[in-house]
């Protein structure tokens, strides 16, 4: 079976550091670049043509949902699915994540088993179909509301995010 291709961009070293070594510790699973802005993000997806990308919202040059809607509009760059890793929970940035195309938001600080389960489903859905030809939809909010609003209802109740 063949690895999936995952590129990493966030510019906070720890946590490019921390989720290599969870990608890392996954043999089905290949770290194929690193990118610490907006602008580098894209040229390290049109170098190594990932199939999944792990992206935080807030970097220098150029944020997340900037990356996101760049490449879907590069007629030359292939089209990963994007998992967007931010400590960003505001509900108008989820929306806009997901409606340039996120398959995935998580928020920090995260379980890895989840992460790695995201991932994995993605993995499945590149068995099936190839991730680089599946169009990506805007998901409509009632599709993808559940976390958003489970996530609000935790903060209402006096839990803290890092939690």
């Amino acid at each position: 079976m063949e690895s999936l291709k995952v590129v990493i961009a966030d510019d906070n070293k720890k946590m490019v550091d921390v989720i290599k070594e969870v990608i890392n510790d996954e043999p089905e699973l290949e770290v194929v670049g690193v990118a610490t802005n907006g602008e580098e993000t894209i040229d390290v997806i049109k170098k190594t043509s990932p199939d999944v990308v792990l992206l935080d919202i807030i970097m220098p040059q150029l944020d997340g949902i900037s990356v996101m809607q760049k490449v879907r509009e590069d007629g030359e760059c292939s089209k990963p699915a994007f998992i967007v890793i931010s400590a960003v929970g505001m509900e108008d940035v989820t929306e806009d994540a997901f409606s340039k195309g996120a398959a995935y938001y998580i928020m920090k600080p995260f379980d890895n088993e989840v992460l790695v389960n995201r991932i994995r489903y993605i993995r499945n859905q590149h068995d099936k179909v190839s991730v680089k030809t599946v169009p990506r939809e805007p998901v409509s909010i009632t599709d993808r509301n559940l976390e958003t609003d489970i996530t609000n209802i935790i903060h209402d109740i006096g839990i803290p995010a890092h939690i």
